[in-house]
């Protein structure tokens, strides 16, 4: 009582001021996390209607990949997003099937892939210094966000090429390629085109190992043609706008 007699207010716990923010905090990190959820389904049930749709497949990989026309002998196998982290496209050399999603790892020997994510970190410096030889591969590298699964036992070449105005980086190796549970030996390009965003654009070239190319002393004709032939990488590469895809 205050000295003419009358009650004092009680005073509110801390505690209960403490328990209501916890509280409210947890209310909005459920309402995040179903709404993230939410997003992600949605997203994956549109993707996968869309996979069925030759022209929305087709549109969807231009978003990611801008192009007029494919490299002969390509198609697309469609796009898909990991929401607010990365965007990536499947370019196959088997085309297809009307009507069904296609098989995100399905080909016969060639296939593209390539992928448009955030700049975190330093995952951009890391990869290019990966590329030019100066640093063993990141442990958080683009590949292990694909359903690529490779061994590089060799380094075929690396070096830096002009594609549409672009400086690109590649790095083309021999090895062992996991296709569909099957091991078979391929050569493997990896391509970081230079744009003038704040993304990383990172691309694999996947095709099969020529003939000739076993022994210790191979020469450069054998791989003439194929990823591991700059000129190649240049006039594949040449179809895309590298640094043209969506934000």
């Amino acid at each position: 009582m205050d000295p003419y007699g009358r009650p004092q207010p009680k005073q509110t716990s801390p505690w209960v001021y403490i328990g209501l923010g916890c509280g409210v905090a947890v209310l909005i990190a459920l309402a995040g996390i179903v709404g993230f959820t939410y997003l992600v389904y949605r997203q994956g049930k549109q993707m996968a209607e869309g996979f069925k749709d030759p022209k929305v497949r087709e549109a969807k990989t231009r978003q990611v990949l801008p192009y007029d026309t494919l490299p002969a002998g390509y198609f697309a196998g469609g796009a898909m997003s990991i929401p607010f982290l990365m965007d990536f496209v499947v370019l196959t050399d088997k085309e297809p099937t009307a009507g069904e999603g296609p098989d995100q790892g399905n080909y016969h020997e060639r296939s593209f892939i390539f992928m448009n994510m955030r700049h975190l970190r330093n995952n951009r410096e890391k990869m290019e210094r990966y590329l030019r030889g100066e640093a063993p591969a990141p442990e958080d590298s683009p590949w292990g966000k694909s359903n690529v699964s490779f061994h590089t036992e060799k380094v075929i070449r690396r070096g830096e090429i002009q594609v549409g105005g672009q400086k690109v980086l590649y790095q083309a190796s021999s090895g062992e390629i996991d296709h569909k549970g099957q091991k078979e030996n391929g050569v493997v390009t990896m391509v970081l085109p230079e744009c003038p965003d704040d993304r990383l654009r990172f691309g694999i070239w996947i095709g099969p190992a020529p003939a000739g190319s076993e022994g210790k002393s191979v020469p450069e004709a054998v791989y003439a043609g194929t990823p591991a032939d700059p000129a190649a990488v240049q006039e594949f590469l040449g179809h895309f706008r590298l640094c043209g895809g969506k934000v």
